[in-house]
């Protein structure tokens, strides 16, 4: 007989859950069949399911992300697919609209989605500037850039299909762990700098580097991001953008607070001394209450000395950092070109403290990824993220009855176990039919599980009898030619003991042993 348990027979699901499998299936992301295996595990422990313990089981199952079970409890069923894609969590916002991490449905691949917020779908300038992110992104191939796919509209949705970087911002990065090493920071700087120069001689200025725009991978790669205030060529521009504050204020160059149009790569070589002084402090280098203060310190105030809040920075690298932050752009390294050769002068030269040998491969550990709590984690059918949808995740009038949503009944749990262990990608993909031979009826209406109970007969039970019964006659019979052929080819041993087959004249046997 197995050992492996059942699971309790005629359980019952109360509303809340009956509505938490609608939604779940409504919404796309989990299977009929998938979804059965995995109540049958549940009811080994107990036979009462609630919408949490379902959702944790799907979690452990593998079948939903934590974004999106905490989604169908909240009673969302819909903005989890975004053409191609399914979404699995949001990863951020950015400047100009909200990142999913999506996985393509046929090619199985991740993507960062970066979908254009419903606001700005009626603003011809806002998604003028959206394709010339995707335009300016689509440019650039480099190792040190995060790589643009596609651009793409679904059902009035303009996204931008991206590479997924797993990882951590570097702006997280310091909250989480404090300031950087002076020669993590200087990986950084070096590898962002690398990128800026693949961007700065195809023409692109970036105009909004910064921290959380600085992508360090589980390799230690760092990626720069964000394209979205990218000035493509160096040829004048609309009038409208001259008057326009285009930037990140804390990280931004002077030049750029006047003229965001007209500012060349030498705005984010001051951008990046800027994120370099936080990497490295854990601070940015002017503080005020209003941007307008900020604004003004980074027209008048001297560049602080970062060697105040970091005493083990070296003066070779506090002199760079300097330079790069200088007031007048003729001050600055002339180019992305330029800052790489000094800083390879600093690498060189042994300037750099023995002791503080920080690999970025320990900054962001396998798996580290976006908090998963944050405000902006909308589905892409919530109404504060898409126009005109504010039924998303409702459960109306118009849903399907629960007849219609009938899951049918639970496989045996053994048989369950017993092929996921001999082959999961088959028992994943395991059809209806082959999970109909069950013990209960879970999802169906409680009124008719009385009519779906298996009934045991006479005729199966001595069926059941008759085969255990044959079964060790074969065992037996296995016994005793094994012993004569032992006897026959074997030494002569007069301890041997001695079998003898003795049946009750009613099919049953016995085995006698003679010492």
């Amino acid at each position: 007989m197995s050992n492996v348990l059942k699971p309790q027979t005629s359980p019952e699901l109360n509303e809340e859950t009956r509505n938490y499998v609608r939604c779940a299936l409504q919404s796309g992301l989990v299977q009929l069949d998938d979804l059965k295996k995995i109540v049958a595990s549940l009811l080994i422990e107990s036979p009462d399911i609630s919408p949490k313990r379902l959702s944790d089981g799907l979690i452990g199952g593998g079948l939903l992300t934590q974004w999106q079970a905490n989604k169908l409890l909240a009673g969302k069923k819909r903005g989890f697919y975004l053409g191609s894609y399914r979404l699995l969590r949001p990863l951020g916002r950015g400047g100009m609209g909200v990142v999913y991490l999506g996985e393509h449905d046929v090619m199985c691949r991740l993507m960062a989605l970066k979908i254009l917020p419903p606001e700005a779908t009626q603003d011809a300038r806002r998604i003028e500037r959206f394709k010339q992110e995707a335009r300016a992104a689509a440019q650039l191939d480099h190792p040190n850039i995060v790589r643009a796919y596609d651009f793409a509209d679904s059902g009035g949705k303009l996204f931008i299909a991206m590479e997924y970087v797993d990882g951590i911002d570097l702006h997280q990065a310091v909250l989480r762990d404090g300031n950087l090493s002076v020669s993590a920071a200087i990986d950084v700087l070096n590898q962002a700098t690398l990128g800026l120069a693949h961007a700065h001689d195809r023409g692109i200025v970036h105009r909004d580097i910064k921290p959380s725009n600085l992508l360090l991978r589980t390799d230690g790669i760092v990626k720069l991001s964000d394209m979205g205030l990218a000035r493509v060529g160096w040829d004048d521009v609309a009038a409208s953008e001259r008057t326009r504050l285009m930037g990140s204020i804390d990280f931004m160059a002077p030049e750029q607070a006047i003229n965001s149009a007209g500012v060349d790569a030498r705005a984010d070589i001051y951008s990046l001394g800027c994120t370099l002084y936080f990497l490295l402090t854990g601070e940015v280098p002017f503080s005020g209450v209003t941007s307008d203060q900020k604004l003004a310190k980074h027209q008048t105030t001297p560049a602080p000395d970062v060697r105040i809040q970091c005493p083990a920075c070296p003066p070779a690298v506090a002199e760079l950092l300097m330079r790069m932050m200088a007031k007048r752009p003729d001050d600055r390294p002339k180019s992305a070109g330029a800052l790489l050769a000094w800083i390879k002068q600093i690498n060189s030269g042994n300037q750099l403290p023995c002791e503080d040998n920080q690999p970025l491969q320990s900054i962001a550990p396998a798996g580290d990824t976006a908090c998963e709590t944050q405000l902006f984690q909308n589905t892409i059918g919530d109404s504060s993220l898409l126009s005109g949808d504010s039924t998303a995740g409702s459960l109306g009038a118009d849903d399907p009855p629960w007849d219609e949503l009938n899951l049918g009944e639970l496989p045996s749990f053994d048989e369950h176990v017993s092929s996921n262990a001999s082959n999961p990608a088959q028992a994943k993909s395991a059809s209806a039919s082959d999970l109909s031979n069950t013990s209960s009826s879970v999802f169906s209406d409680p009124k008719r599980q009385a009519q779906r109970e298996p009934q045991a007969t006479p005729t199966s039970s001595h069926k059941t009898v008759s085969m255990l019964g044959f079964a060790f006659a074969v065992l037996v019979l296995v016994v005793v030619l094994s012993m004569v052929g032992y006897s026959a080819i074997g030494p002569s041993d007069p301890h041997m003991p001695k079998f003898q087959d003795v049946s009750d004249g009613k099919g049953r046997h016995m085995i006698i042993v003679h010492e």
